[in-house]
């Protein structure tokens, strides 16, 4: 059978996976790839189109921009097809090669290759082909498999694949270690993003602790920062971010922001200002948030938002048991009576299997009474829709990392339950020494008479 006479122009082109540092006989460079493909077209009396070339692409992916425009200049008629190299200069995938060849010759376009001369324009030279794209798809996929078991070997070695996450360091032996200094900013970075703070706060914290991005550039986009907060490493319990604190950190899946005061648990105007009575708002100063009198003058205050935010919430955590003892009413009586009734059946369970020798069984008069016991104090704990309450909070352990565990709205619903109004006085000093609490409950911090420990007095009348 006679080959297909070729009357347009064949376009050459040329493809490089990697650039950098490449030699060897595997290696063949552009201009070596031009040369073959313009000798085959000078001995098939053939003339040469534009040449295209893509480097640093993968040929095991189609999307490559020089890649597509030949293939567009073949189905315009501008080209009457393309030369390569070689077969895996086309393609190392079968499905996207064959699917490739088979959109040219529809328009009644050629693959030729310089490399043992084969083109599509023969039925040899199209059985051929297609025998070579599925060799070239067996390599890529050959070479994949041994990338991914050294990659595996390493990874059990301790040796870490890629750039050092930032906080970390890479050692001689291509394990991690801890930065101290850049993982304890990184800590802080999380910790505001739970709080509600904004890609460019956070960008502006680690620009101005100097801390580096994985690149090692000092420039923190927001990008880049979303890049960093969204990292998997950084969440427990491999990593040393809390999962609930790194689960907070990440962006709404709406893509919503929280509106202005929103983001922080002291929002909202419960911090004033003694000088004006303004409510603080906060803002950012050397990466560093800050509350902040929002009236320009002297006399107006600010004031380090962690710091008064920690006395605060302290001050609250250490006031709400008092504050419920004295508060009329309430549920602990009950859940107590139901949890006695749950011990009780419990105990009355265990003993009738000590005379048994073996557990009661399910339906029978020690088994009933205790699952209804415990029906009952699980339907009681487990209202539905009921909201988060004072008394969720009166535990000894753990109350102020369950706070914080909550959304910001939750975290300042609580605190106004618990602090009427905080003000902060002008100056330097403390937060213990600037700062004035008012409860709900009518109590004061610290005492009129200028009392220095946390002790609550009832307000004068």
């Amino acid at each position: 059978m006679s080959p297909r006479k070729i009357t347009r122009p064949l376009d050459v082109y040329v493809r490089v996976s990697r650039v950098g540092g490449r030699e060897g006989d595997s290696f063949i460079s552009p201009e070596l790839q031009e040369e073959k493909c313009r000798a085959l077209a000078k001995a098939r009396g053939l003339q040469v189109g534009q040449v295209f070339t893509d480097l640093d692409r993968s040929g095991g992916k189609m999307d490559r921009p020089a890649f597509k425009q030949v293939l567009a200049r073949i189905e315009g008629g501008a080209s009457g097809g393309v030369i390569v190299a070689r077969i895996d200069r086309f393609a190392r995938t079968l499905i996207g090669g064959l699917q490739a060849v088979e959109s040219i010759e529809q328009v009644d376009g050629v693959v030729l290759t310089a490399d043992g001369e084969f083109d599509t324009s023969t039925a040899a030279g199209e059985l051929v082909l297609r025998i070579m794209l599925s060799l070239a798809a067996f390599e890529l996929r050959r070479i994949r498999e041994g990338w991914k078991d050294a990659q595996d070997r390493a990874k059990a070695r301790g040796v870490h694949i890629g750039m050092a996450r930032v906080g970390y360091v890479r050692q001689a032996d291509g394990t991690l270690a801890e930065h101290p200094e850049h993982l304890a900013v990184v800590k802080e970075a999380f910790a505001l993003r739970a709080r509600g703070g904004s890609w460019g706060e956070t960008a502006r914290l680690l620009g101005a602790r100097d801390v580096p991005t994985a690149r090692s550039s000092r420039v923190w986009s927001r990008q880049s920062v979303r890049h960093f907060i969204g990292n998997r490493a950084y969440r427990a319990p491999d990593g040393p971010i809390p999962a609930w604190q790194w689960d907070k950190a990440q962006p709404k899946s709406d893509g919503t922001r929280a509106m202005r005061g929103e983001g922080y648990a002291l929002g909202q105007g419960l911090c004033r200002c003694r000088t004006c009575n303004a409510g603080l708002v906060r803002t950012h100063s050397r990466g560093q948030p800050h509350l902040r009198c929002p009236t320009i003058g002297e006399g107006h205050v600010a004031i380090g938002y962690e710091k008064a935010e920690d006395f605060i919430l302290s001050l609250a955590f250490s006031h709400l048991g008092p504050m419920l003892k004295r508060k009329p009413g309430g549920d602990e009586p009950e859940r107590d009576a139901l949890r006695e009734k749950v011990e009780a059946t419990k105990a009355e369970f265990e003993q009738a299997g000590e005379l048994l020798g073996v557990p009661p069984p399910a339906n029978s008069k020690p088994a009933l009474a205790l699952e209804a016991a415990e029906s009952a104090l699980a339907e009681f704990e487990t209202q539905a829709d009921a909201p988060l309450g004072l008394g969720d909070f009166l535990t000894p352990v753990g109350a102020r990392q369950e706070f914080e565990k909550m959304p910001i709205p939750e975290q300042r619903r609580i605190l106004r339950q618990i602090i009427s109004k905080v003000t902060l006085s002008p100056g330097r000093g403390s937060p213990g020494a600037r700062l004035a609490v008012e409860f709900t409950d009518g109590t004061l911090w610290p005492a009129p008479d200028g009392m220095a420990a946390p002790v609550a007095v009832k307000a004068a009348a």
